[in-house]
């Protein structure tokens, strides 16, 4: 049996009951160590995702998101432009400026711009093929949760990114839905960079103080008579770093949207017919022409003008800047190793179920996938991690027909450790090939197909167990 905890009383040293809260002999009030609080935990997932399926990357209740890889960390110096980086600087010189529009991009600003949004806000029932690419797009910006999105009917052509640094949300304007694919996915990765870039919050205290529906306005907007004006003066002096700071942000967001689509045509033509106002126009560019026409966008006279008419970089000189990135060693480095740890998954014969915790359903049970007819294709590539950073890595088998000693680089920026590897030889007694639902690799012994036209083999992965036809004339 315990012995019961004893304290004395600190007026007069009566032993106390541990607990006690005031002395039984002097009446004093005892000081009570507070009580430990649990601490808080989603209900969907447990914080974290902690009782969440490995394949359940999103929790609808706190909006969580699995990183791409365990260890995965999206820098962003990664497409962060230097420009922007100084802006922000003079921006958060200005003291009493930064902190009012900290306290009206959380306080105010993200409350109402949300509140008046006469939209639809998308989900995985609502608009799920958009509400997927928008997670694929945060997930590789390095989100930690998932921004809300809408779509409007009154923006039409317009993104928008509003809220504060912490609690951001997207607004679409309903004309880019028919923005699909890599397009829509391009566009998705702008406004997730916005966020990972913290421009969220100068975004939303210039929209709050200016009232603009846009953030495209100007020094001279209103003519040079107007903007000689002495309240016109006050007015631009106290406009002038917030604009620069958003010509350059978009040059940042554009970036962002190529390291996450990884092609340069995409994003040209999302920007360009964005900006154009018109998908017919854009296939009616002659691009040869147009490429001349980025190579002249650095005149003097041209910048001067994007300086005191825009707060939107001119574009010409925007697409000739995105495509000199793209082209850079840094950008690929990173979208190599961006491939490595989510690489786009291929349409499998049967319906995949949804990679979200729903809101209120057991984030664990996940339905096993229906037999699937087609034979599953080989497994091209020999998968190993690099000894250093244990990032995934694949070779094509192609590239290693006969040779003994393949040697190979980490693609994860950072690391780029270089490895002497002996890949594995083919062994005849076995067939092997890769899963159609989860892309496992699979090894069957020859001898159990002899003398059958197709064998069911069952997937080895727990959590996939897909059940496939496999022929003798299965590829090895």
């Amino acid at each position: 049996m315990n012995a019961a905890v004893m304290c004395p009383c600190p007026a007069c040293a009566t032993p106390l009951m541990a607990g006690t809260r005031f002395c039984t002999e002097c009446g004093t009030a005892q000081v009570i160590a507070p009580q430990a609080v649990a601490a808080y935990g989603c209900a969907g997932c447990g914080g974290e995702g902690r009782r969440l399926a490995p394949e359940i990357v999103y929790c609808a209740r706190c909006r969580w998101l699995r990183p791409l890889a365990p260890d995965y960390v999206m820098d962003t110096q990664a497409f962060l432009w230097s420009l922007d980086a100084q802006a922000m600087t003079v921006l958060e010189s200005l003291g009493p400026v930064t902190a009012a529009a900290r306290a009206l991009s959380g306080r105010v600003g993200r409350p109402w711009f949300e509140a008046t949004v006469n939209g639809i806000r998308l989900g995985e029932q609502q608009f799920p093929d958009i509400f997927q690419l928008g997670i694929r797009a945060a997930r590789i910006m390095g989100l930690r949760q998932m921004p809300e999105i809408y779509l409007s009917g009154e923006m039409l052509w317009d993104a928008m990114t509003l809220g504060s640094d912490e609690q951001a949300f997207i607004v679409l304007g309903s004309v880019l839905t028919y923005f699909k694919g890599d397009e829509m996915l391009y566009l998705l990765g702008r406004e997730m960079g916005h966020i990972r870039a913290g421009h969220v919050m100068w975004r939303t205290a210039s929209k709050f103080l200016t009232g603009s529906t846009h953030m495209n306005r100007s020094v001279m907007g209103g003519g040079l008579l107007s903007a000689l004006t002495p309240g016109k003066m006050l007015e631009n002096a106290i406009d002038a770093p917030i604009m620069a700071w958003a010509r350059h942000s978009e040059i940042t967001a554009d970036r962002a949207g190529l390291l996450v689509v990884g092609n340069v045509e995409v994003a040209r033509k999302v920007v360009m017919s964005s900006s154009l106002k018109s998908f017919p126009l854009y296939q009616r560019i002659n691009q040869d022409d147009w490429l001349q026409q980025e190579e002249s966008s650095e005149e003097q006279i041209m910048r001067i003008s994007e300086m005191t008419m825009s707060t939107m970089p001119y574009l010409a000189r925007r697409m000739k800047m995105l495509r000199e990135f793209g082209s850079t060693p840094h950008c690929g480095a990173w979208r190599k190793y961006i491939e490595t740890v989510a690489p786009v998954a291929p349409v499998a014969a049967t319906a995949a179920p949804s990679p979200i915790a729903a809101r209120g359903a057991a984030p664990v049970a996940v339905p096993k996938p229906a037999p699937a007819k087609p034979v599953p294709p080989a497994d091209d590539a020999w998968r190993f991690t690099c000894r250093a950073c244990q990032t995934p890595i694949k070779v094509p088998r192609a590239a290693l027909a006969g040779k003994r000693v393949v040697r190979v680089t980490c693609p994860k920026p950072g690391c780029g450790v270089e490895m002497n590897c002996r890949p594995p030889r083919p062994d005849p007694r076995l067939v092997r090939f890769s899963c159609i639902r989860c892309s496992t690799p699979v090894a069957v012994p020859r001898e159990q197909l002899a003398g059958k036209g197709v064998a069911k083999v069952r997937c080895p992965k727990p959590d996939c167990r897909c059940v496939m036809d496999v022929g003798i004339d299965a590829p090895t």
